[in-house]
């Protein structure tokens, strides 16, 4: 027995052996792999999972990207992270393996901000767009808002002209009031700012830096913006800045440099055809053409530049010892191609994310400082130069026989009305005069920021207490100081030649306290996931600030046929610091808003999904009778692409989702503070009221009268209807985004008449019109080409809306209309109007007769009703101001290091009311007792004097659709210079270097609807580069 026990186990012991001995060589295959993982920038990638292809064995990348693992001498490493394109790497028996992944910008879209927290993009419920501007954008866009041009369907960004401090209008889906702000709450960090202007300052986006901007979330539709409630009717834009990131420091410097100059100037006589209109109206021997000079003046030029700007950015974020961190500062330099015209803009910020007890607290601190020096130079230089005498010198240089004062006027060619060369109150200032007799600068101080506590308790990690903190202070000053003997101190005030000073103080703040509580849970078995959402809201805006009125900085003159043409300072004017205007104080008081909200979204089966929202706010604004306004919002989604009958087309259709949703917005913002109250306001200059004791006028017996008021003022609301389809192909190389909107705004403020004695005015604001704006977007994206080498990405955005006025007043009658649209030419002339079932600011003009030729017959009007005469009765409500279709195309290109792109934009359908050319195309306006004045060239000129009013034709009225080449960009990267401690980008930009259009105006894109713009946009060309260390 114990022998052939023996036997079995000595057989056994062979065997194993024999096992052992074939694995050996098995086991000695094996090699030890050392890797590092970082991303395009040359940041390390934390966590990041690397599996051996085919095997479950794997490993994940340490806090400095690196890794090690055992694999196959022959193996394959697949490298995935988050936002990243995978990356399969062959080992071929190496053991040092570096792996850079590139982003994914669609992966890294799937999560986008919105209110009180984060939603992925598949989940998401209601209308939202992602804005996420890359290094390409960012260098050439000198704001925040300039990133929005073009970036989403049914957001239209219109820019100020070519102002350097970057002035813009913002309208998303068309707005929802007729009277009261159309503005987008702006949302800045988790802070919502203040839409009132701050002196010296744009807009909220003005401020911010474009490189310092990590995403901008657009929320369009009720069901997204409703837990802002009551500001949220014209939609909200949220504002994420960059944050700093783990890893070793990382250092990003930007710099550029631009060239700026008029793309198109108004076309105006030059001084040998207005010589001969004049000669050919009024006569060779008139008046008028005695004041024919001899030279030939193109004023435009004189008050136009080419100017270069320059901005640079530094930023360094990373992570010292257990705190990530990032600190930025930015330098702005803008001359405008107006002269004396400039933007100075330095900005600096940190931002700390710490996370303490194992990540459970997680804190954000954010500071941002801003200063802005804006020059501002007088716009109206521009309309001067277009009607001025062409056929003057610039400079006149008359003798003034005082040797402190060599010149009247400084020198400069005024209009004079005798031979003492006194001054015309009644005429025209020099363009140039205009601009260089001013010294008007503004200092903006303003920092804003936000301490946010996001804790996940304990004993119940599901459930977070997110506190949050913020604030927006502002400080502001203007001087704006006019030169002694200037032609406008003769022109100004008491048109006596006296310097001015006129100085302006203004302090706003904005504090903020959110709480809120949040739970998020995945309930595997029933296969939900349920993010629910309830928190407090407190904010407080107030403002003050102090007019220190106009005071003399010199005495004046006596005029000039007193002292019989010698310039003399007139010793009994007011002495320097003495007021011509009063000083003045005022306070807003303060504005509270206290609000209550919740949310809830829950997905079924990651297919269905329901949204639900509620806030109720009360505002301080109102009375307590209407101090309180509920926002609801539900939406529903439906993941068609994950039901079992998609499967057939699933490996070619990704993403397939409808969009269900309806809510209420509010609008708060319909006046001042206290529009319920009845305040008393202070007698100002030109409006003084009698004294109550003695019944005298004037600045030293300055009384107070009440303003108007309404306590039944409420919230205006909008409610809005959104079906929407998001859709994928190919893995989302190509997208289609699709929005229906219905959106009904009730309670409209209208300005209308009311009975005598009921108030201090005959008219004002009551809650009595209703609006209804129905619209589609649309959104198409694709990757035509990709390759290794070459890839083209291209965007379409359409977007179509109309607008409809529902009730106006309290009137039955079909042909009441509230007049708009106020125009430069007779008095008190509108030429826009609102009325029942039509689009808001629709024109309202007679339309013109024409001859056989095409030529407007002067005097000539359909007479519409047939009744024999023209009158208001035969104007006609005919085109908006707002295109009926909007369009931008966005192009880029990258083949190997280089890259190109485009951007167009196409407004369609949007008319505008020529005003420069209806004020500047009548012969009979070239002479009268201000002096002679310039006309533009044009194809007819009205001789004017006729009884019926000219202004009021349909001929100004223009189709000004157009097709705009935004801008073109190309650039060289170089990824690994400096053994990869260096990525460098080179670019250069043009910028609007095209439109195409019919309209004979300076530009087609005017905001409201009447051109009486004269400032040109500018062509920009830029240069610049990029570098991370």
């Amino acid at each position: 027995m114990k022998n052939i026990c023996f036997h079995l186990n000595r057989k056994l012991w062979v065997t194993m052996a024999m096992l052992l001995a074939l694995s050996l060589p098995g086991f000695a295959q094996k090699i030890t792999v050392h890797g590092y993982v970082d991303d395009e920038l040359g940041e390390p990638l934390i966590g990041a999972t690397v599996m051996e292809k085919g095997t479950s064995n794997g490993t994940a990348t340490d806090i400095d990207g690196k890794f090690t693992l055992n694999v196959e001498p022959n193996a394959t490493l697949v490298v995935s992270y988050i936002g990243y394109d995978p990356v399969e790497v062959a080992v071929n028996g190496k053991t040092d393996i570096k792996v850079t992944m590139k982003e994914n910008a669609t992966m890294l879209a799937e999560t986008v901000v919105i209110g009180y927290g984060s939603v992925k993009k598949s989940d998401a419920t209601g209308s939202v767009a992602l804005v996420t501007p890359d290094e390409i954008e960012a260098g050439i866009s000198t704001s925040a808002q300039d990133l929005l041009v073009g970036a989403s369907p049914g957001v239209v960004v219109t820019t100020s002209g070519g102002s350097p401090e970057g002035g813009a209008t913002i309208r998303i889906r068309g707005g929802s009031s007729l009277s009261a702000s159309n503005d987008p709450l702006i949302v800045l960090d988790g802070v919502p700012l203040s839409n009132d202007g701050v002196q010296g300052m744009a807009n909220p986006l003005a401020m911010i830096a474009p490189d310092n901007i990590e995403s901008m979330t657009i929320l369009k539709d009720a069901s997204a913006t409703a837990i802002y409630g009551s500001r949220a009717s014209n939609g909200v834009i949220i504002i994420t800045t960059k944050k700093g990131k783990s890893g070793r420091p990382q250092v990003n410097f930007s710099a550029n440099v631009s060239v700026n100059t008029a793309r198109r100037t108004w076309d105006v006589l030059d001084a040998g055809k207005f010589s001969q209109i004049i000669k050919d109206y009024w006569g060779a021997d008139s008046e008028a053409a005695s004041q024919l000079g001899s030279t030939n003046t193109d004023w435009q030029k004189q008050v136009l530049r080419t100017s270069v700007n320059h901005e640079y950015n530094l930023s360094v974020g990373g992570k010292a010892g257990w705190l990530p961190y990032r600190v930025s500062g930015s330098y702005t330099m803008n001359n405008g191609i107006l002269k004396d015209s400039q933007m100075q803009r330095v900005t600096a910020g940190f931002n700390l994310t710490p996370e303490f007890f194992g990540g459970l607290l997680k804190v954000q601190a954010n500071v941002k400082g801003y200063y802005i020096r804006n020059q501002f130079s007088n716009e109206g230089a521009v309309g001067a130069a277009l009607a001025f005498n062409p056929t003057v010198p610039v400079m006149s240089n008359i003798a003034s026989g005082n040797p402190d004062f060599p010149y009247f006027y400084n020198g400069y060619t005024s209009i004079v009305t005798d031979t003492f060369n006194s001054w015309n109150i009644n005429g025209t200032v020099n363009p140039l005069a205009v601009i260089k007799d001013r010294q008007d600068i503004s200092n903006v101080y303003r920092s804003n920021g936000n301490l946010q506590l996001d804790y996940a308790l304990h004993f119940l990690p599901d459930l977070h207490l997110n506190l949050n903190l913020g604030y927006d202070v502002s400080k502001s000053t203007e001087n704006n100081i006019l030169t002694q003997n200037s032609p406008t101190s003769w022109n100004e005030n008491v048109k006596n030649g006296a310097g001015t000073l006129y100085h302006v103080y203004e302090l706003r703040r904005n504090t903020l306290l959110d709480f809120y509580m949040n739970y998020k849970r995945e309930f595997e078995a029933i296969q939900s996931n349920l993010d629910a959402m309830v928190g407090y809201s407190w904010q407080r805006f107030d403002a003050h600030g102090r007019n220190n009125g106009t005071v003399y900085t010199s005495n004046g003159f006596y005029g000039p046929a007193v002292t019989n043409g010698v310039l003399t300072i007139n010793p009994d004017t007011k002495a320097p610091g003495e007021h011509i205007s009063p000083d003045y104080f005022w306070s807003s008081g303060k504005l509270m808003l206290i609000s209550f909200f919740g949310r809830v979204n829950y997905s079924l089966k990651d297919t269905y999904l329901l949204t639900f929202t509620l806030r109720n706010d009360g505002t301080s604004r109102f009375s307590k009778d209407n101090r309180w306004g509920l926002f609801p919002s539900v939406a529903l989604g439906w993941k068609i692409n994950n039901m079992p009958f998609f499967e057939s087309v699933a490996d070619t259709m990704n993403e397939f989702k409808l969009r269900l949703g309806w809510g209420v917005t509010g609008q708060q913002s319909v006046g001042g503070y206290f529009p319920y109250m009845p305040v008393y306001v202070q007698s100002t200059q030109g409006s003084y009221y009698p004294n109550m004791f003695d019944g005298s006028y004037g600045s030293d017996n300055l009384t107070l009268y009440p303003g108007v008021y309404n306590p039944n003022l409420k919230w205006e609301e909008t409610t809005t209807w959104n079906v929407g389809f998001d859709m994928g192909w190919l893995n989302n190389r190509v997208t289609l985004a699709l929005d229906w909107y219905l959106r009904n705004s009730k309670d409209l403020l209208s300005y209308v008449t009311v009975a005598p004695g009921a108030t201090t005015s005959n008219m004002m604001d009551q809650n009595i019109g209703t609006l209804r704006n129905i619209g589609i977007e649309a959104t198409i994206g694709a990757k035509p080409v990709v390759t290794e080498d070459f890839t083209w990405n291209t965007s379409l955005n359409v977007a179509w809306n109309k607008n409809e006025i529902t009730k106006l007043n309290n009137t039955n009658d079909p042909n009441s209309y509230i007049a708009t649209g106020g125009i430069s030419g007779g008095t008190g002339n509108n030429v826009m109007a609102h009325k029942v079932g039509y689009p808001a600011y629709t024109f309202f003009l007679y339309e013109q007769v024409y001859d056989q030729d095409g030529m407007p017959i002067e005097g000539s009007y359909v007479d519409q009703n047939g009744d024999g005469t023209i009158d208001d009765n035969d104007r006609v409500m005919k085109h908006s101001k707002d295109p009926k279709v909007t369009m931008s195309w966005n192009n880029s290109f990258s083949y190997k290091n280089w890259d190109f792109g485009f951007q167009l934009r196409a407004s369609i359908g949007n008319y505008v009311y020529n005003d420069v050319a209806s004020t500047h195309s009548t012969l009979s306006d070239t002479y009268n007792t201000s002096g002679i004045h310039n006309l533009i060239d044009t194809d007819y000129y009205f001789r004017g004097g006729q009884t019926t009013n000219t202004y009021l034709s349909d001929y100004w009225c223009k189709n000004a659709g157009f097709l705009r080449c935004d801008n073109i960009t190309l650039g060289y990267t170089w990824q690994n210079l400096l053994k990869d401690q260096l990525r460098l980008r080179l670019y250069g930009a043009v910028q609007n270097p095209f439109v195409i259009t019919k309209y004979k105006g300076l530009d087609p894109e005017v905001f409201g609807g009447i051109d009486n713009n004269v400032y040109p946009r500018p062509v920009s060309f830029t240069v610049g580069l990029v570098a991370t260390f």
